[in-house]
């Protein structure tokens, strides 16, 4: 038992010798580091665009279909919610 947790010591150390040479690989360019950053800003913004416009659409079309069940009280909030939107146009 005292070989096995030495051994996982042992790697657990060369573990973290190897990763704080890629850090300071990646990070002794400072243009890399920025093209990275910038290129992930890029996804993230890309992903909140076409994620939102999903849920949106989504919505959109369960309040149709809603609207053409044709029930009272959704159609009487529809039509005053139309009427807001022209009187604010």
């Amino acid at each position: 038992m005292e070989k096995e947790q030495r051994r996982l010591i042992d790697i657990l150390e060369e573990l973290e010798v190897e990763l704080k040479k890629a850090y300071w690989l990646n990070e002794r360019s400072t243009w890399y580091v920025l093209w990275r950053q910038f290129i992930a800003g890029i996804a993230r913004g890309l992903g909140t665009a076409f994620g939102a416009t999903i849920v949106a659409a989504v919505v959109f079309y369960l309040i149709a279909v809603l609207a053409r069940l044709n029930l009272p009280v959704l159609s009487d909030f529809l039509a005053r919610l139309v009427k807001l939107i022209k009187l604010r146009m």
